[in-house]
């Protein structure tokens, strides 16, 4: 069974990043009893990396709901967390949401989105941020943003973190889903997925998305192409 080791220069950087936290943050982790069948078990590293990060956030920033297969049902119903899909951690509500463990170059992406989200500061441009905010009011329907990444993937984080800050901005009408392409071997098969990061888009209304990217999308394309499957273009 694989468990996160971080040595103290890193936890010294992890506590700095998370120092610069200004409003709570929630997140709500779902595990299941499951993952000991399977060939990597990797709730218990997901779960010791949230840990940690409660632990070396400030007091009362970061708040982590746990809620196991067994004994909490009714929460995954609630949510819509899928029971092959543990570990699974959602934002929130689930306007990101992480299927897999946020594991080697991905844990970057995510503690900075934590961050982000903490101070509301996305890094997305001026232009970007208002034509997000607009379909925040007026969109139609979801588009969902599928980002399919490895552990090892270095560009990976970036593509992530840019589809995390899209759901952000646009109040969740964007859904930015971080798929560990390993653990969820059938949605990078259903797409062909041969490179790293593919960038999948769905309408909520769609049966399927489309693979738009290949790489980091730029900013001004993933947002003509959301406003696409919104049937805004």
């Amino acid at each position: 069974m694989p468990h996160i080791e971080v040595d103290e220069e890193t936890k010294d950087i992890i506590k700095e990043m998370l120092s610069q936290m200004e409003n709570p943050v929630e997140i709500n982790f779902f595990t299941s009893g499951n993952c000991a069948g399977r060939e990597t078990n990797w709730c218990v590293p997901t779960e010791e990396l949230l840990d940690l990060l409660t632990q070396l956030a400030p007091p009362g920033k970061l708040k982590v709901n746990k809620y196991s297969l067994e004994k909490d049902a009714e929460a995954f119903k609630k949510f819509g967390v899928e029971p092959q899909r543990v570990p699974s951690v959602y934002f929130g509500d689930g306007f990101i949401k992480y299927l897999g463990a946020p594991m080697g170059e991905e844990v970057r992406a995510f503690i900075e989105t934590v961050v982000r989200l903490s101070t509301g500061k996305t890094g997305l441009r001026q232009k970007t941020r208002a034509e997000l905010a607009t379909l925040a009011q007026n969109a139609p329907k979801r588009v969902y943003v599928l980002t399919v990444v490895t552990p090892s993937c270095p560009y990976c984080p970036y593509a992530a973190l840019l589809a995390n800050m899209f759901a952000y901005e646009s109040r969740g009408k964007v859904v930015s889903m971080v798929v560990e392409a390993y653990e969820n071997p059938d949605i990078a098969d259903m797409y062909g997925v041969t490179g790293v990061p593919a960038v999948i888009l769905q309408a909520e209304d769609a049966a399927v998305g489309d693979v738009e990217f290949v790489g980091v999308p730029p900013e001004h394309d993933l947002l003509a192409r959301v406003k696409n499957h919104m049937g805004l273009a």
